[in-house]
């Protein structure tokens, strides 16, 4: 059954037509408030039956087209919970017609059900379609008088949609109209999800600078507005840090980060947020050579995550490499490859992060390689190259992965593969 992510009931054109049809509107009322109960309490097969003998009602009422286009509407959610997805679809596309019809096309009321639509195609795996209702919703909520939160709420869905389609100068074109047209905005939910979609968007456009504004702008709403322990803070923080570890401004983050794991700590609640907060911050400390500090924090990460029960996911697969890596540090080679191995293991049940899987098998590679262990060594070299290119990884690293495999074919005397490798270095080079 399709989970239902936002319940935008209809039901303000009730009330609109009651002096004119006052007999049908009790009846009609009647059947309407009676499906959307059964609707809240999951019973659907009543439910429909209820709405579609209010939408009767409305059918033979006087003037009555705003109340069949407020049942339909309730119809499509009914039937979208049913799995019903093309009937849904012709509920809603009725509702948006009776609604114009009754009013006119650029309505508030038709932005709702455009937004709705939205919903409903979004759901059943639509995404062109479900930006093509949303925009048609936002048209006409830059220009008419809408409720503020109606607005943030397509604004919200588009830019997500968008994003997720790398439609990335849409997101950024979006919110700059937003902006100018509704003012600046005050802090809300939505608005903190807009802002994190405008500043991944400026991200993916080579414009750090201006994702930095765009979040810094919204820790300072933040601040402003909740307590000084509210997570949110915390997450805000975590993507400013992130950007500033990209620009190189190493110090800068780790204070972020030290602050969102502070807020985090007053929340009863384990979070991955905070699993992978720590695990950056045990990097932090491994890059100054605090390998005390280093592995506590690896530790509690591991912890964390055995306490979600998510050992099994790809943050496992991440922080066990990199706590590989700081036992190689420290000289334990025997604990790294063991470390690596699991690491490997998870990576190879979820291929989500091939990048991150090449650099943990080239570090297993290099271990047995030293030790002059070239039959074992190749397979993981070899596994390196394969991940770099799947991942599309940048030249240099593209590179490593070539000079590993030519090193151990020199080591190993075995020319022919060498000259294979060769030959890739060289073309990857030209």
């Amino acid at each position: 059954m399709i989970k239902l992510h936002h319940l935008t009931t209809f039901v303000t054109l009730c009330a609109l037509l009651f002096s004119s049809v006052s007999w049908a509107a009790g009846n009609w009322q009647y059947y309407q408030d009676k499906a959307m109960a059964l609707y809240q309490e999951g019973d659907y097969i009543k439910a429909e039956k209820n709405a579609k003998y209010a939408l009767k009602i409305a059918k033979k009422a006087d003037n009555g087209t705003a109340f069949r286009a407020s049942s339909l509407n309730l119809l499509a959610f009914i039937q979208i919970a049913q799995d019903k997805q093309d009937t849904a679809i012709d509920s809603i596309n009725d509702a948006i017609k009776f609604t114009k019809s009754a009013y006119d096309d650029e309505h508030p009321q038709v932005a709702t059900l455009l937004f709705n639509k939205g919903n409903f195609l979004e759901q059943i795996g639509q995404p062109q379609h479900a930006i093509e209702a949303y925009s048609q919703a936002w048209d006409i909520q830059q220009f008419e008088d809408v409720q503020a939160n109606d607005v943030l709420k397509t604004v919200n869905a588009l830019t997500r949609l968008h994003n997720e389609s790398k439609n990335y100068a849409e997101t950024i074109s979006i919110v700059e109209t937003l902006l100018k047209n509704k003012g600046q905005q005050k802090f809300s939910e939505l608005f903190r999800q807009i802002n994190y979609s405008l500043a991944d968007a400026h991200l993916e456009q080579n414009q750090a600078e201006a994702a930095q504004r765009t979040l810094k702008a919204e820790l300072e709403r933040e601040q402003n507005t909740l307590e000084s322990n509210d997570v949110r803070l915390a997450e805000t923080l975590e993507r400013l840090a992130a950007i500033l570890e990209a620009q190189g401004k190493q110090s800068s983050a780790t204070s972020m980060r030290e602050q969102a794991l502070t807020i985090r700590s007053t929340s009863s609640e384990t979070s991955l947020a905070n699993i992978m907060n720590l695990n950056e911050l045990a990097l932090d400390s491994q890059q100054k050579n605090d390998y005390p500090k280093a592995k506590v924090l690896y530790q509690e990460a591991l912890a964390g995550l055995h306490e979600l029960n998510h050992a099994q996911g790809i943050e496992q697969a991440l922080i066990l490499g990199n706590l590989g890596s700081l036992e190689e540090a420290q000289g334990d080679t025997k604990e790294a490859l063991t470390l690596y191995q699991q690491s490997l293991a998870l990576h190879g049940k979820i291929p989500t992060q091939p990048l991150q899987a090449a650099y943990t098998s080239a570090r297993a590679g290099a271990i047995f390689y030293t030790k002059r262990d070239y039959l074992k060594a190749e397979p993981l070299f070899l596994q390196s190259l394969s991940l770099m290119e799947k991942a599309q990884a940048p030249t240099a690293s593209k590179q490593i992965a070539l000079e590993n495999l030519i090193a151990l074919y020199d080591a190993w005397h075995k020319n022919r593969e060498k000259s294979k490798f060769l030959k890739q270095l060289k073309a990857l080079n030209e």
